[in-house]
């Protein structure tokens, strides 16, 4: 009885290793714009963490990421969901996806760091600049 409770058991545990495969939608969003749409998204709820000047919350930008891309929440979802099942390809997305959010941020630091330095040379330009008042 107990060796047929493990066998049961085993089967159990096998059946459920199955990989689910969703068909392919008939509105599927390709996959570059899927990026794009991916890319976008994260850009947003990343906006919509940092505090305005206010130190209020900024508003949720994920409307506008859908009307820029001309989607729906409805298509996002069911192409997300189809994408999500094809693990290597979803990933394969995401590190294109992680690749441009990268490039993005490098962008606005080597921005910064340029704005920086001009603000350092102006400040050392003005201080030189001065004229010493003479005492009389």
């Amino acid at each position: 009885m107990k060796l047929f409770k493990y066998i049961l058991l085993l089967i159990f545990l096998v059946s459920c290793e199955g990989k689910t495969n969703y068909k392919k939608p008939e509105n599927l969003i390709p996959k570059d714009q899927m990026i794009d749409l991916l890319t976008d998204m994260h850009l947003a709820i990343g906006a919509s963490s940092v505090n305005n000047i206010y130190s209020k919350k900024s508003k949720k930008y994920m409307f506008l990421v859908f009307e820029k891309h001309k989607i729906d929440s409805t298509r996002f979802a069911s192409s997300n969901i189809y994408y999500t099942s094809n693990t290597d390809e979803y990933e394969e997305m995401y590190d294109v996806i992680n690749k441009r959010i990268e490039d993005t941020r490098m962008l606005y630091v080597k921005e910064s760091d340029s704005i920086g330095k001009k603000m350092q040379d102006s400040m050392r330009f003005d201080r030189s600049s001065k004229k010493k008042k003479i005492p009389r």
